[in-house]
């Protein structure tokens, strides 16, 4: 039974890791797009809802194990609105604040977990989950040194905003109502709920989604399908083996490994202190996830639903 925990989180380890390197390639690509910020949420979240179905289709003699559970559910409208609020909150702080107060505001969901799984699993705070919290959060601030700016208020607003709503959701996934199909589904309906919302501020004119060049659409087919489809896709599965404040903590990978891509698509060199915060996150993901993969099971444990 241990054997099969720690395989198990191993599994959705790897997979959260797999996530958060596909998560790490949106920036380059819509830095490219010629498209406003709503128009691509609008694609992006368009090709996504397609890619997660199909992928959730294939698998739902898996993911639904003979059970006939009702699509739409309290719960489920809960998840998905909390899944397209952060998603959404991003784009906005994107536009409102520096891109580098977006991401590390956002990246504060860790903390918000480590506080309130405990409450939710009814279990103790362990000082190892705080400690990484402390040292994954100080390292991602390097990340950002001569570069946080205080202006932006709203868009610094909506960044934590951003970062409570991806806690939330990650949470919601590990209720113990929450099974494996409802995982995917609130997904699914949250890409919805994105392309319906953007699909209105088209029509009142704040926004023209079409594309302007062929090369935007190749790109916005990427960012639907394997920067968000298929890397929600492996989360959804990932997080159904691994504790929230873990996969959180894990995803943090995304915004180190993002100015590596920049670096390479367009020859922006991270500083010294962005190489040292990465350095030390990539450490705390490989100790904590990878060398003590039984501290992250949550087969063993799993209550209903998981």
């Amino acid at each position: 039974m241990k054997q099969a925990s720690e395989a198990a989180a191993r599994k959705g380890t790897y997979s959260i890791v797999i996530a958060a390197l596909l998560w790490s390639t949106g920036g380059i690509f819509i830095k490219e797009i010629s498209l406003d910020a709503w128009s691509i949420s609008l694609w992006r979240s368009f090709f996504a809802a397609l890619t997660i179905y199909f992928i959730y289709t294939l698998n739902r003699g898996r993911i639904e194990r003979g059970k006939k559970e009702p699509w739409f559910t309290p719960q489920l409208w809960l998840t998905s609105f909390f899944f397209a609020l952060l998603l959404v909150l991003f784009v906005v702080a994107t536009k409102l604040t520096t891109s580098a107060n977006a991401i590390f505001l956002q990246y504060t969901a860790p903390i918000y977990v480590l506080f309130a799984e405990p409450i939710m699993a009814h279990t103790k705070l362990k000082r190892r989950d705080l400690l990484m919290v402390i040292i994954s959060t100080s390292a991602m601030a390097l990340f950002f040194v001569g570069k946080i700016d205080i202006e932006g208020f709203w868009g610094n607003i909506a960044a934590l905003a951003s970062g409570v709503a991806f806690a939330t959701f990650a949470l919601l996934l590990k209720h113990e109502k929450a099974s494996e199909a409802l995982r995917w589904r609130s997904v699914i309906v949250g890409h919805g709920m994105i392309v319906f919302a953007m699909m209105l501020l088209a029509i009142a004119g704040v926004t023209d989604p079409t594309p302007n060049y062929m090369s935007d659409f190749w790109m916005l087919l990427f960012l639907g399908v394997v920067q968000i489809g298929v890397a929600y896709s492996f989360f959804t599965f990932g997080i159904g083996h691994v504790r929230a404040i873990d996969a959180t903590l894990i995803s943090m990978i995304e915004p180190v490994l993002n100015p590596v891509w920049v670096y390479l698509g367009i020859g922006e060199r991270p500083t010294s202190w962005a190489l040292l915060g990465g350095a030390i996150i990539i450490g705390v993901v490989v100790v904590r996830a990878f060398l003590s993969p039984q501290s992250v099971a949550s087969a063993v444990t799993a209550k209903a639903g998981e």
